[in-house]
């Protein structure tokens, strides 16, 4: 089974090729998994263990990548396509309809499909066969559009167990980490996080920082003005971040939307419990609220800081990192690409 994988352009540091990489390298006999990017990709060092499966093209704009998709499916002649992008749904549509080729046509979205500002062209998604959610949010949001239950998938996203379980503090103060980019009222939405913990001041913690980003100077001005400046290390941008923290009590995400927020399965596979806003996609797949984290209504930083602090009043107690390891199961890739192949068998 020749599966073609569709993504207009990737940066090359992003989650999105983490989950590439691991279903490239599944292929097996009975797969032949192949990436086409037709903007390219900036750094090309994740994807070069398996390059003969990835195929990089240099279009500039929405339009030439549209043709150069169409035109490499029908060089590739693939029996299911699977695409990323709205246009390159269109590009894969066109090549079956006009030329007539036989394949199924599967979308794969990776953010919260009503994040957009074209609300109109969220109707291409029809034109795809089957739809693969990448969180429940997701999936309900496609029968928003009136896609069949019957033709749309959950099947999450890969991360793998680690052998190495970060511990919690024992001492007074708590340490929290925030590892992502640095944006304040983006999609990361810190300036948020700052408020929340602005407003918890009672209570000893500190917050490392592990990312970078255009807002770093906003976000140090706004938490001096919160008077937790003093509270906050600002490490930067660190290519394994995990290795550099040895005690974790909370990982804290504040974003307006994600498709699937993996930095939240990363933490739980070191048995980190997280601190979340229950954004419209994902969250809710992985957090199960006092067990494995909490999760807050977003934008509600009262909230967010009642449950903040019924954390440090020991109201709210967490499962042990052994066991908040074995909650998300269902994402540790071997399940993950078990349910994937399977997924493609049937609609094959």
């Amino acid at each position: 089974m020749k599966v073609l994988m569709i993504f207009p352009y990737l940066s090359g540091k992003g989650g999105m090729e983490t989950v590439l990489a691991k279903v490239l390298t599944a292929s097996d006999k009975s797969f032949n998994f192949s990436l086409f990017l037709p903007g390219g990709c900036s750094d090309q060092e994740w994807f070069q263990a398996f390059a003969d499966r990835v195929t990089l093209h240099s279009k500039t704009n929405s339009f030439t990548r549209f043709w150069d998709t169409l035109v490499f499916i029908l060089k590739t002649q693939p029996n299911i396509v699977i695409s990323m992008s709205k246009v390159q749904i269109l590009a894969a549509w066109m090549a079956r309809k006009i030329f007539r080729r036989k394949f199924k046509l599967v979308s794969w979205n990776h953010f919260s499909i009503l994040e957009t500002r074209f609300p109109s062209i969220l109707k291409l998604f029809k034109l795809c066969d089957y739809h693969l959610a990448i969180s429940s949010g997701i999936q309900h949001q496609l029968q928003g559009l009136g896609i069949s239950p019957h033709r749309i998938f959950l099947v999450y996203n890969p991360i793998d167990p680690q052998e190495k379980l970060i511990p919690r503090t024992n001492g007074y103060t708590k340490e929290f980490v925030y590892i992502g980019r640095l944006q304040s009222k983006g999609q990361k939405n810190l300036t948020e996080l700052i408020s929340i913990l602005g407003a918890t001041t009672a209570y000893p913690w500190h917050l490392r920082v592990i990312g970078a980003g255009d807002d770093e100077a906003t976000l140090k001005r706004q938490a001096k003005d919160a008077g937790i400046a003093e509270r906050i290390t600002w490490i930067g941008w660190q290519s394994q971040p995990w290795d550099i923290l040895d005690e974790v009590d909370l990982l804290f995400l504040t974003s307006k939307f994600e498709g699937l927020p993996m930095i939240l399965a990363e933490a739980m596979s070191y048995g980190v419990p997280c601190f979340s806003a229950d954004s419209p996609t994902g969250p809710e797949d992985i957090i199960k609220d006092g067990a494995n984290g909490t999760l807050y209504t977003p934008g509600n930083v009262t909230q967010a800081h009642e449950k903040l602090v019924g954390f440090f009043e020991k109201k709210t107690t967490y499962l042990s990192p052994e066991e908040v390891q074995m909650t998300i199961t269902k994402m540790y890739t071997q399940q993950y690409l078990a349910t994937l192949k399977q997924v493609l068998i049937d609609i094959q």
